[in-house]
């Protein structure tokens, strides 16, 4: 495990109380005071927001933000992907933004795909704005930080219509016309603290800013919990609507086949039913992907987790595989943000067992039509302005091309 990442995972445990002694009780209350500081520069930034006195930019196009109030994995980028190609099936010119975590691409605009061709690698655009391009043809995926001017870019580039937010509920610098914020029913609120103490973005007051809740994963959670969350989310903001949805597994994919695209061919759930499998993942919660794979009925003998967003190394891999054999599992079993982080030679390795992709769509339940409802209410108001031009796109194009740098000296 990286020297960075090590960090990561005592710090996540620290927070949940698993980290005990002296020390561990002194760094709680260092981390308690610096989420005082850091609770009061959230209220004073959003303060000068509502105030007037820091502006929002508007663009003339609609806006949809998904977003949550705590760090860690909600669904965000699946969620993303399914309203962007709903919205683009509706005759929508859609372009998803993302901020680029952990990208190797520093530049104020990267366009990781024009919804045609991908131009970076998943190390130059980060693993879930790669995953984006590669599940969404048609739809252009944007990078960097700043969304007001990735924003920008997509209407001038691409003729925008619509621009989705990918975690952007604390990006106040670009107005939006519907704000959803996402919660993992399995892991509501983390331990209520604000970050560093804890894993809140912000106060739960916040939420009031919110149009729509979309409640994740909530075949894995209780009755109980979810009628408590539903008490708490009516409390804080009354008005909001209410959705919940769920992880709907479709197929498992041999992850040579995967990289392929939509050529591949899908292996039925039932492949791995009172059979032995080894599940690996480095994401928010992998405890939800783990119950997935038992659900379908299947053993998993053992359950490798590395921190979220961890890119794999050939040796790694040769020892998760080595751990299926000596477990006599039939399989190894990964998620699709996981599976654009391991390397290609141990892809087309001649490996002893298959490696699958578990493929997933974000299903919507209870408040799901209203949901779409919603959204297709937002879609069919004025925009702020008329006359988008698309400006066609070269398909020569790259990250680094020279019309971006003109763009920015505007």
């Amino acid at each position: 495990m990286r020297h960075r990442e090590a960090i990561q995972v005592y710090l996540y445990q620290l927070v949940h109380g698993e980290q005990k002694g002296l020390f561990a009780f002194l760094l709680l209350a260092v981390l308690r005071g610096i989420s005082l500081l850091y609770g009061l520069g959230v209220a004073v930034k959003l303060g000068l927001y509502r105030a007037g006195i820091l502006k929002s930019h508007k663009l003339p196009c609609k806006v949809i933000s998904l977003g949550n109030v705590t760090v860690g994995g909600t669904g965000k980028t699946p969620t993303a992907q399914r309203l962007a190609a709903t919205i683009r099936d509706m005759g929508y010119r859609v372009v998803v933004l993302n901020r680029g975590y952990r990208a190797g691409w520093k530049g104020d605009i990267g366009v990781v795909s024009d919804g045609k061709k991908t131009y970076m690698t998943v190390s130059e655009a980060g693993d879930e704005a790669y995953l984006l391009a590669k599940n969404l043809p048609g739809v252009p995926v944007i990078i960097g930080k700043d969304r007001a001017v990735t924003g920008d870019y997509a209407v001038k580039r691409f003729g925008a219509e619509v621009i989705i937010l990918d975690d952007g509920f604390q990006h106040w610098q670009l107005a939006r016309d519907l704000d959803i914020v996402l919660i993992d029913t399995l892991n509501v609120f983390g331990n209520s603290f604000l970050l560093p103490r804890g894993t809140l973005r912000e106060p739960l007051a916040n939420l009031s800013r919110a149009h729509a809740f979309l409640l994740t994963k909530v075949d894995q959670s209780s009755d109980n919990a979810r009628g408590s969350l539903r008490d708490t989310l009516s409390h804080v903001n009354p008005a909001a609507l209410v959705v919940e949805s769920i992880h709907d597994p479709r197929c498992f994919i041999e992850i040579e086949q995967w990289y392929k695209g939509a050529n591949y061919q899908s292996i039925g759930l039932d492949t791995v039913c009172q059979r032995s499998v080894v599940a690996f993942s480095a994401i928010g919660n992998p405890s939800s992907f783990e119950q997935t794979i038992s659900d379908l009925g299947a053993r998993v003998v053992d359950a490798v987790r590395y921190p979220d967003h961890h890119t794999y190394t050939m040796a790694e891999m040769q020892c998760i595989m080595q751990k299926a054999v000596d477990k006599g599992a039939c399989a190894l079993i990964t998620t699709e943000k996981d599976a654009v982080k391991i390397p290609s030679e141990f892809i087309h390795s001649d490996r002893p067992l298959p490696l699958y992709v578990l493929g997933i769509e974000v299903k919507f339940l209870a408040g799901g039509d209203e949901l779409m409802r919603l959204i297709s209410d937002k879609l069919k108001r004025p925009t702020y302005s008329s006359g988008i031009a698309i400006v066609p796109v070269d398909k020569t194009t790259t990250k680094t091309d020279n019309e971006i740098a003109s763009f920015r000296s505007q």
